[in-house]
């Protein structure tokens, strides 16, 4: 219960909505109600010309004329009337439930967005792509179902029951607890089989979003398995997963429509033990032993009849809304895991703001584990003054990469501490911290628009004259200005339609023109030729002295000159020093050395 009423609180908002949403369909139902009376009162009143009881039939009779004539055509006026007003109010309360319902799925999809932006990076890690696209393009729209299946099934339902049945119990209370009792049966059906359809719901969701990860993967890696030939498994893989999903909810349905059926065998044996009782009661009551007006007529029983079937509509839908719900319910919930989880990564109560300007960075006996017990690196500690270039070296899966995502907090220290002039950055508001600090990160990520708008990612007021003068600091300008369209050419998915250096020179040139006074790049040349390579390292070094660069390279090359070198080896700082001093030295770095710049 307690998740059913959280999910429609993302419909609280649109209350004026709801509210207009339920009188029309109050009026609707009103004019349900009225439209088998015409006919009952044609039969009953004005083929025999009786006087009737009943006080619908004394209201119409009020409003049409006296001759026979007359009667039926305005009666054939009011079933109209009836039914279009019906089909026009529909239509109306149909479009206002209808927007209710998208308000409410745009709140929900907002804020998982949002939430899935403020999770730390090691969730993200390890959960596939496709199961976070899943949720947030399918699984939201079980708040939907949820809120339409409360309000339109089971709200509106009721109260249509509670109005019918005490309109039947007037008529005829014995045929109306006839009609009534096969009620507890329904809610015996129903709750023996929610349970077994929330479990079989949740297999098929799971499944499901497994497709959409497979799809999301092998489109990724499409490049790759053109290049080694792996269509067929590919396919044969994208096969199963789909089949099983197929399989998934056929299974699902399978047993929704034996619930079906069994439901609607019971509302059969219902209607047919009121059809058979209702038509003795006509028989006795005008042909066995005629009581007149007082007894059961053919009209009184067309309008119970035809109630029955309004009545049974309501009882239907509540007992089908548990089916609806519980395929609701299973996304709605997929949507809390997420919504509830700790973002790990969070300003403190008392963070500071601090404000953007050159600052000294220290790191402090850092030591970080992904998992307890598997430490990636311990007793890091290293000071870099502002305007300081600082290379940091070492074997691959020493850790660097992983050090340099501490300095923007996408993860946190397991023991000791980062700090910008003697504060330790879990103190600092976030966005404070990041508007420090400028990555540049490996993967080199472009966005499918234009060069300018690439630049000014992380800018986005900046001016064409700032964007230029960026790529400028970046030597970006030096490929943009002979494209066609220059700062306006659009890049493809990925930029493929760039090269590597080309999409390093964006990266870096988004980085300067955000103006952190902090630059963090991970292995900027790794990728270059040698060329490329020279031409970045030269920018770098350029910008010596006007921003405090941390730089992470396997490539001795890219940080000889720079002021001091930190050399990480078996997850601790081993070396530290000059290019020249930690060849003096003669030990790990010496050794990098000789291999790569191939020293005597």
């Amino acid at each position: 219960m307690r998740l059913y009423l959280r999910a429609i609180g993302y419909f609280s908002q649109d209350w004026a909505g709801i509210v207009v949403s339920l009188a029309l369909i109050g009026v609707s139902t009103l004019m349900g109600l009225l439209q088998p009376f015409p006919l009952a009162i044609l039969i009953d009143s004005v083929f025999k010309q009786t006087p009737s009881d009943h006080w619908v039939h004394r209201m119409f009779l009020s409003a049409i004329p006296s001759d026979r004539l007359g009667q039926i055509l305005a009666l054939a006026g009011f079933t109209l009337g009836l039914r279009v007003a019906q089909e026009l109010i529909t239509v109306v309360q149909t479009f206002v439930a209808i927007r209710v319902g998208y308000s409410g799925l745009l709140r929900v999809r907002c804020e998982l967005f949002s939430k899935l932006q403020a999770l730390s990076l090691a969730y993200h890690r390890a959960q596939p792509q496709g199961d976070a696209i899943y949720r947030l393009s399918t699984d939201t729209f079980g708040f939907q179902t949820i809120f339409n299946t409360v309000v339109n099934a089971i709200l509106v339902s009721t109260i249509m029951l509670a109005v019918m049945a005490v309109i039947m119990l007037s008529m005829n209370w014995r045929l109306t607890l006839i009609a009534l009792a096969i009620t507890p049966l329904l809610l015996w059906l129903t709750s023996h089989s929610m349970t077994f359809l929330h479990l079989k719901w949740d297999q098929a969701k799971q499944v499901d979003a497994a497709m959409t990860t497979a799809i999301q993967r092998s489109i990724a890696a499409i490049g790759l398995v053109q290049a080694f030939g792996r269509e067929a498994e590919e396919y044969a893989r994208f096969h199963n997963t789909a089949r099983s999903s197929v399989s998934a909810y056929l299974r699902v349905h399978w047993f929704e429509l034996l619930y079906a059926m069994m439901i609607g065998v019971v509302f059969g044996v219902g209607g047919a033990v009121i059809f058979g009782y209702g038509g003795y009661l006509v028989y006795r009551d005008q042909y066995l032993n005629p009581i007149g007006e007082g007894g059961m007529t053919i009209g009184k029983l067309y309008v119970f009849l035809a109630y029955l079937t309004q009545l049974y509509s309501p009882l239907q839908r509540l007992t089908g809304a548990g089916a609806t719900l519980q395929s609701g319910a299973v996304g709605a919930k997929r949507v809390f895991e997420v919504l509830d989880r700790d973002p790990v990564i969070f300003d403190a109560p008392d963070a500071i703001a601090l404000p953007r300007q050159p600052r000294q960075l220290d790191l402090c006996d850092v030591a970080f584990e992904y998992r307890a017990g598997e430490t990636v690196f311990e007793d890091v500690s290293f000071h870099v003054a502002p305007g300081q270039m600082v290379g940091l070296v070492g074997f691959s899966g020493v850790g660097k990469t992983t050090l340099l995502n501490l300095l923007p907090r996408f993860y946190d220290p397991t023991r000791g501490s980062i700090e910008l002039d003697g504060h330790d950055i879990r103190k600092v508001k976030i966005v404070d911290l990041r508007r420090h600090i400028a990555m540049v990160l490996q993967e080199n990520i472009v966005l499918p628009t234009s060069i300018a708008e690439n630049i000014a990612y992380g800018r986005p007021h900046a001016s064409d004259e700032q964007i230029r003068a960026a790529a400028k600091m970046a030597r970006a300008d030096e490929f943009i200005d002979k494209l066609k369209e220059k700062y306006q050419t659009q890049v493809s998915e990925s930029g493929s339609n760039l090269s590597g250096g080309q999409r390093q020179r964006l990266a870096i040139a988004r980085a300067l023109l955000t103006e952190a006074p902090i630059l963090v790049l991970d292995e900027p040349t790794s990728a270059l030729d040698p060329q490329n390579e020279q031409m970045i390292t030269e920018m770098l070094y350029s910008l010596r002295g006007q921003r405090t660069i941390v730089l992470v390279s396997h490539r001795l090359s890219t940080v000889a000159d720079c002021d001091i070198i930190y050399l990480m080896s078996e997850g601790r700082l081993v070396e530290q020093g000059t290019h020249d001093q930690l060849l003096a030295r003669r030990g790990i770095y010496y050794s990098m050395a000789r291999h790569q710049l191939k020293l005597d």
